[in-house]
């Protein structure tokens, strides 16, 4: 009997960029609001080529200040975005060997709100890489930048976090709690997900057989923005309703060619700000029958003071050990839920950073 296990990593994301150690070619700045002149944390600038290649990115402070590096002279571009925000784009600065240049940026907070764009939309539609305009296209924008934010600071620092982890047994009919154990735990980390390389996902699907274990895959802030991802999903936009009213979903989809173990979801945000909230995910094309609750779970993202962003908090409901078969179709007559979430957040020089819930 195949034991089963999550290839989550329970150390939650960093989201604060610091400069890396090259005395290249930099620009330095600050991200301000056009308006109102404010300093902007929290937003992703990138160096950019003249050909749109990234070449280097941080997340701003909270003085809004940034230092991005190009590997070698030539002519870039920086470019800053950030959720609620409009995207700005520099003028082309070229820069020689060793050269520093200096290059502020203004970004205009944005107009029409996400349960706006849901109540003017037409029928929900599943779309692969919708085009601009489209509804689901609009509501990826805005998941897109949180994501990348996430994605982008968890390489520049890490942090140090004090964690709360679960585990707990479930029944098969309506999924009682049979057994829990709990323990808090400190470390250091830049992910708090760690999906496989985007080619084994192509290949294996998001559950696997490694030997005699069964690893079940969470979806990461890299996995979600790759291109293996959109190519294979398609989106469609929801309204919340009950508990998510006042959200805005993006629905995705496995293609229906996709015959692998997949992941099926929603990303939510909210509705005026753009902030995502969290990520809900159910396995499908399993080999076997389910009870009870659908195997998946959801990954839960809070700013930290300086406007990065984290996951804080996690769930993975998964088999349990225990399988009966009935015909041909294994059926799961056990399930178990781990996760957990962070409870402090400190710099790596022990100096505590906020949570903003």
């Amino acid at each position: 009997m195949s034991r089963i296990h999550s290839r989550v990593l329970l150390l939650a994301l960093a989201l604060a960029g610091v400069p890396a150690s090259s005395a290249a070619q930099t620009v330095t700045g600050t991200v301000v609001d056009r308006w109102t002149s404010a300093a902007i944390p929290g937003a992703v600038v990138a160096l950019l080529d003249t050909a749109g290649g990234r070449h280097d990115a941080t997340v701003s402070d909270a003085q809004g200040r940034y230092t991005v590096r190009a590997s070698a002279p030539g002519a870039f571009q920086v470019r800053a975005e950030r959720v609620g925000y409009s995207t700005a784009l520099s003028p082309v600065l070229a820069l020689g060997a060793g050269e520093q240049a200096t290059q502020p940026l203004s970004i205009v907070p944005s107009v029409v709100t996400l349960d706006e764009v849901v109540a003017r939309g037409a029928r929900r539609r599943c779309t692969v890489r919708p085009a601009n305009g489209v509804q689901a296209a609009i509501v990826w924008e805005e998941a897109r930048k949180a994501l990348d934010a996430a994605e982008v600071a968890a390489r520049r620092q890490t942090y140090q976090f004090r964690l709360r982890r679960f585990r707990r047994v479930l029944s098969d009919s309506r999924l009682p709690m049979q057994d829990t154990s709990s323990a808090v735990a400190t470390g250091f980390s830049d992910q708090a997900f760690r999906s496989p390389p985007q080619d084994r996902l192509v290949a294996h699907g998001y559950v696997e057989s490694v030997g005699d274990t069964l690893a079940f895959h969470a979806p990461d802030a890299p996995t979600l923005l790759s291109d293996a991802f959109l190519d294979h999903h398609c989106f469609s936009f929801r309204e919340g309703r009950r508990e998510n009213a006042g959200l805005v979903g993006l629905d995705f989809a496995p293609l229906r060619s996709r015959r692998l173990p997949e992941i099926r979801g929603t990303l939510w945000l909210d509705g005026k700000t753009g902030n995502l909230r969290f990520v809900d995910y159910t396995y499908v094309n399993l080999p076997y029958d389910r009870t009870g609750a659908p195997l998946g779970g959801r990954i839960e993202f809070a700013q930290v003071a300086g406007g990065g962003w984290i996951v804080n908090r996690w769930t993975m409901r998964m088999p349990g050990t225990v399988i009966r078969h009935r015909g041909l179709n294994p059926v799961v007559i056990g399930m178990v839920e781990t996760g957990g979430e962070v409870v402090d957040v400190r710099t790596a020089a022990g100096e505590p950073v906020s949570i903003q819930p």
